[in-house]
């Protein structure tokens, strides 16, 4: 096991030695206003309220809403290179200070590429065809420029660490997959349960196992990227959205705990952490310490989500409230209820209050089960294989019988709860928004649970009682998901603050910026 951990240890070194900014003598460092970076930094804190991401995204986020701001307005790259880095600077996304000049270069050859692909696929396949994968390409720019920023070398190792521990952990059953394509969907669910990478994190990681060239010499690959683009997105939308998705995500999460815990506690001391190989007592005491840290900053970051949550649903449903339902109520339909209106605005974020009162932090048992687990995927056993099969085939009768359940299960609860709203007077539209909006708070409410059990390594016991709760709060929970995927790109609170707020205001920051630069010169000239 200590044998294992020491091999582990000595990659992370190595990567530990790539990841660190190198500054050439003499270059200066990226450096931006305080006070405009202290405006640049409460905007950002109150978009993150209204914008409901996950925060290892927010970076990333940021970076595509600059780069689409800014990414067709010249062909200066070295500029816009500059702005995109000095924002995220600001928006303290990245350290002040720290970064040398040299990174401005860097990111502005990554725009470039991108910016010649775009401009092939417009020459090549048209406007509309470029429009349409206008937001596909700067998703994976935004990636690729993150990554020439922040390189994380050392989260790759241990990507490399669990993906090789879950090869012979899982025998994916399959007659219609290749060796290949099995592997690489087990990489991306170890990169889903570990990285927590989205879409756009996954259509880059599989670009460039499939096309190394596009990083390491794009213009080989540029014009075979651009006639075959369309192609090569639904290869990659394949793969994302492949049938075991999530029946490899599910088995890789448990291990992905450990894996996270190991991570941080190596991260807490990476120079003294050759200790932890030497002494199995202090590796037990440690992964101990380490989790009921993990458990107290958890706490911390659900009552985070919850309040952004509940901040985000009062904010939304006031707002359509004032604008749709109750001059519709009052001047259509003349049927105005203030009680409809008042369960109807107080709802969702009391029941975004009530589901986390349900969150439970890890038992003691857990924490055992964690030390117990890391022991094992340290130890280099082969451990218990479980074998991951596709979904089964059925015939269409079946099929048929299933979906229709399903349906019904789907049908019964939304009504019930709507001949209830209707004896209490509400409208359709009031009805219709109530339903919405329970669904997106259910939503909500599984993916903040789904924080809290991202440290629960124990096996999930199954009863009656939470299986027929699961029946009925189900079809709330993917109908929230369905909107929250969908709708989110039309909030009109995004809209404002990107459109009306955003754009403008980084605008007259930048104005700042450069005559408090001028200014300093002018001082320095006379001192």
């Amino acid at each position: 096991m200590m044998q294992k951990l020491a091999g582990l240890l000595d990659n992370l070194y190595s990567a530990d030695a790539r990841d660190k900014i190198v500054k050439k003598e003499g270059e200066e460092l990226i450096r931006v206003n305080i006070m405009t970076s202290a405006v640049a930094l409460m905007y950002e804190k109150i978009r993150t309220i209204i914008d409901y991401q996950e925060e290892h995204l927010l970076r990333k986020s940021a970076v595509f809403r600059i780069l689409k701001r800014r990414f067709l307005e010249s062909r200066d790259y070295l500029k816009i290179s500059e702005h995109v880095i000095k924002e995220i600077v600001s928006a303290g996304y990245l350290e002040n200070n720290k970064y040398p000049e040299s990174k401005i270069n860097e990111v502005a050859k990554v725009i470039e590429k991108y910016d010649m692909l775009y401009s092939g696929v417009e020459e090549h396949k048209g406007l509309g065809t470029a429009l349409n994968l206008y937001d596909w390409i700067l998703g994976i720019a935004s990636c690729e420029i993150e990554e020439t920023m922040v390189p994380a070398n050392k989260e790759k190792v241990f990507v490399r660490f669990m993906y090789e521990e879950m090869k012979n952990r899982a025998e994916i059953i399959s007659d219609t997959m290749t060796e290949e394509e099995k592997n690489l969907q087990l990489y991306l669910a170890v990169n889903r349960s570990l990285v927590k990478s989205d879409k756009p994190m996954l259509e880059f990681l599989i670009l460039k196992l499939w096309h190394p060239d596009w990083q390491d010499n794009y213009q080989v690959f540029l014009p075979q990227f651009i006639d075959q683009i369309s192609t090569i997105k639904q290869d990659i939308d394949k793969q994302i959205n492949h049938r075991l998705t999530n029946r490899l995500l599910g088995f890789c999460r448990r291990y992905a705990t450990m894996v996270i815990i190991l991570r941080d506690l190596i991260y807490q001391d990476l120079k003294g952490a050759g200790d932890l190989a030497q002494d199995q007592k202090l590796l037990d005491s440690k992964i101990r310490e380490m989790c009921q840290q993990k458990y107290s900053i958890t706490k911390r970051r659900l009552r985070t989500h919850i309040w952004r949550a509940i901040i985000y649903v009062f904010l939304t449903k006031m707002l359509l409230a004032l604008i749709l339902e109750i001059p519709f109520d009052m001047y259509i339909l003349h049927t105005f209820s203030w009680t409809a209106a008042i369960v109807n605005i107080t709802f969702p974020p009391l029941l975004m209050i009530l589901i986390a009162t349900t969150i439970r932090t890890p038992s003691e048992k857990n924490t055992q089960a964690m030390i117990n687990g890391i022991e094992d995927l340290l130890s280099g056993k082969a451990g218990e294989v479980q074998y991951i099969r596709e979904t089964k085939r059925r015939n269409w009768f079946t099929w048929s019988l299933f979906h229709l359940v399903y349906l019904i299960s789907f049908i019964v609860p939304f009504a019930l709860i709507i001949y209830f709203l209707i004896q209490i007077h509400f409208s359709y539209l009031s009805i219709l928004l109530f339903l919405m909006f329970a669904s997106v708070v259910s939503f909500f409410g599984v993916r903040i649970r789904g924080l809290a059990r991202e440290l629960i390594v124990l096996k999930k016991r199954e009863n009656i009682s939470g299986e027929i709760f699961d029946f009925f709060t189900l079809p709330f929970i993917r109908m929230g998901r369905f909107l929250s995927l969908n709708f989110s790109r039309i909030n009109i609170f995004i809209f404002i603050f990107d459109f009306m707020i955003e754009a403008p205001l980084k605008i007259i920051l930048q104005a700042i910026e450069e005559w408090l630069a001028f200014f300093k010169e002018k001082k320095e000239d006379i001192f």
